[in-house]
């Protein structure tokens, strides 16, 4: 499974379970197509098809296929189901099998991917058995309370001739380690060479993005366990929102934050959200990952002693 992606050609027309804000499940069509390079990244193109339910240029259409456009390909890459690194998934989960099912017409082996800890999302893989190219995936977190899926209708193993390598976003830089992205950069003051925040998760990549919407300049450290993910984000050069928000202490004047952290958790999704020295920094990881608010203050407390 951990090689599938690249060694085999596939496209995949699946529908992609997404909760929104109102707890009501939004289910959209999309087009995976990989194009194995046979080591490395593949090239992939993840394409909106439509959502269920909803007529083509409806206001949940439109919405879907903008988010596409945007980040679509970052769904595949950091929103899937996926053996990141082989050696640490068999240090961070078990592995049970529970025998042969049918998925998009196909034979597929169902796969219950267990974590060590309780603070992490159990995942059913059902594992197409020619290819192991997973064809269904659902995500659980302990109280076993479905997360999110993505199911597989079609499955073909080739791909457009057309199709153009690309796996990661527009204006996205990979860098082999702090030092050379900062250079990158333009060795602006206040991001910082951040600690692994969690036991058992490791940096997998350090990337410089630009953001599409206002150009500003990123840079994005990932943390991996093998299956799980979570991010790091600085931005150098952004105004603290917060610095308007507490009120002066007693007999002085002036607003102070103190050391504030905003904090955004939901069923999927978990964001950490504080400034330092002109840098905003943002953790991001999944709902059921409650250990990174320990790790948000860990880098809080990084960033502060770098003064």
């Amino acid at each position: 499974m951990s090689q599938a992606a690249q060694q085999q050609d596939y496209t995949v027309v699946q529908l992609r379970r997404f909760p929104d804000g109102q707890g009501q499940v939004v289910t959209v069509r999309e087009k995976l197509v990989v194009d194995a390079t046979g080591a490395g990244a593949p090239a992939i193109d993840l394409t909106f098809l439509g959502v269920e339910g909803e007529l083509p240029g409806s206001p949940v259409w439109t919405k879907w296929q903008q988010t596409y456009l945007r980040d679509g390909v970052l769904f595949h890459k950091h929103g899937s189901f996926s053996v990141r690194d082989l050696g640490s998934i068999q240090q961070n989960y078990t592995l049970h099998e529970f025998g042969s099912v049918v998925r998009a017409n196909r034979t597929a082996v169902r796969t219950v991917v267990f974590p060590q800890a309780s603070d992490k999302s159990i995942w059913v893989v059902d594992v197409d058995a020619t290819t192991m190219v997973p064809l269904y995936w659902a995500e659980y977190d302990f109280q076993f309370q479905l997360l999110s899926e993505v199911e597989a209708v079609t499955f073909t193993d080739s791909v457009p001739a057309q199709l153009l390598p690309g796996p990661a976003p527009a204006g996205s830089v990979q860098h082999a380690d702090f030092a050379s992205a900062k250079t990158f950069l333009g060795d602006p003051p206040g991001i910082v060479d951040l600690p692994v925040a969690l036991v058992n998760y490791g940096v997998t990549s350090i990337e410089t993005r630009d953001d599409p919407l206002n150009g500003q300049q990123k840079l994005v450290t990932t943390y991996g366990d093998g299956v799980d993910e979570f991010v790091v984000v600085q931005v150098p050069g952004t105004t603290d929102v917060f610095a308007s928000l507490v009120p002066p202490a007693k007999g002085k004047t002036g607003g102070s934050t103190g050391h504030t952290i905003a904090r955004f958790h939901d069923a999927s999704l978990r964001v950490l959200l504080f400034w330092d020295d002109g840098v905003s920094f943002q953790v991001a990881g999944r709902g059921s990952l409650t250990r990174l608010d320990s790790a948000a203050k860990q880098l809080y407390l990084q960033a502060l002693s770098t003064h």
